[in-house]
């Protein structure tokens, strides 16, 4: 059994083909009926006439059934409206034909026409539902009302004083108002914000056509020509290109996906309203109003003029005040995000002017910080971090990122990272640059701990073996420099009885032995000199500037009686001693790993002598003495 998707999934191109083909008969059967409505003459003119109204009534209802609108229908109206244009057309050709008078019913069918375009196109202003949208209908029912006003005068008044009766010239004044509807379309069209799609742009293209077929009716008599003729085939033309945009129209008449951003109080638009405002005066004074028609035209007219600039202005306050409240609601957005941030953001002007700073920027750079500048800011690092700061704030002066890590004064190893950007789009309103602050301490800390650990002992926070060895090959280097004084010695040191302690008291107590003793040496020597841990329980004291051998005694001595002093570990009292190896080195060329091995000697020789004594390197010291290290 096929799957019931299966046959959708097939159908779906056989449907499309199928709507495409109904576009293009229908398409083929509006041009043929134009080409009649518009070439041939007498009784078939009629037939054509009446097939492209029908065909436009199809065209609107066709586009009525793809709408996703429930309520009013767009489409609806306009195909309503496109009936009762055609009726009223066919009906009054048929009268001039047969020499008859023209019924009023007629005219009150076309003018209900126009009434239906109208509401349709108000229900297609609503769908779009934004204010943009709601701003352009407003202003083009301003320039609708003042064109509806200047149509009268330019060519009703001339007319309605050689009509009789009342009726007529209410009719006659009627058919401006249905002008200004037309127009009101057009101008919503050309003010509201994005891009028509094909079906809008036929629709109004149809609505144009209306409109000049109208003005072109009621200008010719003024000029002493005829265009009947040309009349009669651009209406059809009008109500095909209806039926044309419906066939055409999809659920969507607006591409919203390109609404323009710009302000709708432009300055050429406000011109427009003002002198839409200056019609209804001008009216007023220049035309003839004596006749009751007159009085009732230029009095709906003005209230309604009047009601369309109070709807205009009362729409601008509400955009304001929407506006207005858009924008405290984001500001307040962003103010509670950028003080929620874990780090400083700044924005920056022109000059490098702080002027604006969240809560973790002003606690980082101090309180005050917005409202200074480039100098202010360099208060708050560090001496050795300002030079970075200047260069990266001079990059971001330039255009380019700057960056930089910066340690602050005022709190013992604070460390931040300050990173900052140009605005790429300049304004005289615009900031110049953003900055951003990020606490690096911990980092910084991190770093430094692992720094320590590759040069320094864990357990007693001494310089390791490797720290040593570099300290030593500098003091070497600079023993041939300069005029430099006095001569490099090493101390090699082990305590006697630290294995001992070891097997007798536990580890632990081993590990505090060994840190009481690294304190006892550090005491012991110079200030200057180096005091390194080499591994397990010896030690070595580079000491620089030796002015003799008297100073070598005097410091060996004090280490001795340093250790020599019991040392309490776990409750107990540990005698553990030690022994000394001193070397000394002649010359930047002595090997400094010779220079170890040496001293390492001469501590052994110490320990052969009965411990607790310190013994110098001699050459004759036996080979068999040196430990490899």
């Amino acid at each position: 059994m096929q799957h019931p998707m299966a046959v959708v999934s097939e159908d779906r191109p056989a449907a499309r083909l199928r709507a495409r083909a109904g576009s293009v008969a229908f398409v083929v059967a509006i041009v043929v009926a134009l080409i009649g409505a518009t070439s041939v003459t007498d009784r078939p003119a009629w037939i054509f006439r009446g097939a492209v109204g029908l065909l436009g009534v199809i065209g609107a209802l066709t586009a009525a059934r793809r709408s996703h609108r429930i309520g009013i229908n767009p489409w609806i109206c306009i195909a309503t409206g496109v009936a009762l244009w055609t009726t009223g057309d066919l009906v009054r050709d048929f009268a001039l034909t047969r020499g008859a008078s023209i019924s009023h019913w007629t005219d009150a069918t076309s003018l209900l026409g126009y009434l239906a375009i109208g509401i349709g196109f108000v229900v297609i202003a609503r769908m779009r539902g934004d204010a943009a949208s709601r701003t352009a209908f407003l202003d083009a029912s301003v320039v609708a009302i003042a064109g509806a006003m200047l149509i009268w005068v330019m060519f009703v008044t001339p007319e309605t004083t050689a009509m009789n009766s009342s009726l007529d010239r209410l009719l006659a004044a009627a058919y401006p108002l249905a002008d200004g509807i037309l127009i009101a379309i057009l101008g919503w069209m050309a003010l509201v914000p994005g891009r028509n799609t094909p079906a809008l742009s036929l629709l109004g293209a149809g609505v144009g056509v209306v409109l000049a077929t109208d003005l072109a009716r009621n200008l010719a008599p003024r000029l002493g020509n005829d265009w009947s003729d040309v009349t009669h085939a651009t209406i059809w033309i009008g109500y095909a290109l209806i039926g044309l945009a419906g066939v055409s129209a999809t659920r969507y008449l607006r591409d919203t996906t390109r609404t323009s951003t710009a302000s709708t109080e432009t300055t050429g638009r406000l011109v427009v309203l003002g002198l839409a405002l200056l019609v209804g005066p001008s009216v007023s004074i220049l035309a003839d109003t004596g006749t009751v028609e007159a009085a009732v035209f230029v009095g709906v007219c003005s209230v309604l003029l009047a009601i369309g600039v109070i709807a205009r202005f009362v729409n601008l306050i509400h955009e304001n005040r929407t506006a207005h409240a858009a924008t405290a609601t984001s500001e307040r957005r962003f103010r509670l995000m950028a003080d929620s941030a874990p780090v400083g953001i700044f924005e920056l002007a022109r000059g490098m002017r702080v002027t604006y700073a969240n809560s973790e920027g002003k606690d980082l750079l101090g309180r005050d910080i917005v409202g200074g500048s480039t100098v202010e800011m360099l208060e708050r690092v560090d001496a050795e971090s300002r030079a970075r700061l200047v260069a990266a704030i001079g990059e971001v002066t330039d255009g380019r990122p700057g960056k930089a890590d910066l340690k602050l004064v005022g709190t013992p190893d604070r460390w931040v990272s300050w990173s900052g950007v140009p605005v790429a789009v300049q304004g005289p309103h615009l900031p110049a640059a953003f900055a951003s602050t990020l606490d690096i301490t911990q980092l910084k800390l991190a770093e430094a701990a692992l720094g320590r650990q590759a040069t320094h002992d864990p357990l007693t926070s001494l310089p390791n073996r490797r720290l040593l060895l570099e300290a030593l090959i500098d003091a070497l280097g600079a023993l041939g420099r300069g005029h430099r004084t006095g001569t490099v010695a090493l101390m090699f040191i082990d305590l006697d009885q630290f294995q001992r302690v070891n097997d007798v008291l536990g580890h632990d107590a081993g590990d505090e032995l060994l840190k009481t003793a690294s304190a006892r040496l550090r005491n012991a020597v110079r200030s200057h000199d180096i005091v390194a841990r080499f591994g397990g329980d010896e030690f070595v004291v580079l000491m620089q500037h030796v002015s003799d051998r008297g100073e070598l005694h005097d410091v060996a001595q004090r280490i001795l009686d340093a250790l020599q002093v019991p040392i309490m570990v776990a409750g107990t009292e540990a005698h553990v001693g030690a022994s000394v190896g001193i070397a000394t080195a002649s010359g930047p060329d002595d090997d400094p790993d010779a220079l170890v091995r040496n001293a390492d000697a001469a501590m052994y020789k110490a320990k052969e002598h009965g411990r607790g004594r310190y013994e110098f390197f001699r050459p004759d010291i036996s080979e068999k003495s040196h430990r490899m290290l």
